[in-house]
């Protein structure tokens, strides 16, 4: 089910900024997801990392911070983006060195979802938003100057 949403939303990112660099990566576990921005063959750069659980998001918790840690750090500092999920229940996370930031659960799936399109699209697209911020923030920004 993770699949299902994160995946679209990839998609129409790259589509919309070109970024083909960014890619969808499993982790050795089944329920760990990761989004690398490739910066060199040898090198890459977390963007954001999914640790899902079909039970609970609390489950998937000290497995997210370790991650963010250990993201931040193998980045070479900045920002980190995360997100727990059980596939219908979500909550984002960040890291910036200092402190963790996490939002309130967003139910992203709930039964009868398909006939309360104009509900979905009012209160739960924002998991939509919040991938995108993580993919508009996480990896390599090309800056541009002009001289």
């Amino acid at each position: 089910m993770v699949l299902y949403i994160i995946g679209p939303v990839l998609f129409d990112f790259i589509s919309m900024t070109g970024r083909d660099s960014i890619q969808l990566s499993q982790t050795g576990c089944n329920e760990e997801l990761v989004v690398v921005d490739e910066i060199s063959v040898t090198e890459e750069k977390v963007v954001f990392i999914v640790e899902a659980k079909r039970t609970s998001v609390g489950q998937a918790m000290k497995q997210i911070l370790l991650s963010l840690q250990g993201a931040r750090d193998n980045n070479g500092g900045g920002a980190v983006y995360g997100f727990i999920t059980t596939g219908q229940i979500w909550q984002m996370l960040s890291y910036d060195g200092a402190s963790f930031q996490m939002t309130s659960e967003i139910q992203a799936v709930f039964n009868g979802m398909d006939g309360y399109e104009e509900k979905w699209m009012k209160d739960c697209s924002i998991i939509v938003d919040c991938l995108f911020f993580a993919l508009e923030k996480g990896g390599i920004v090309k800056n541009v100057v002009v001289g």
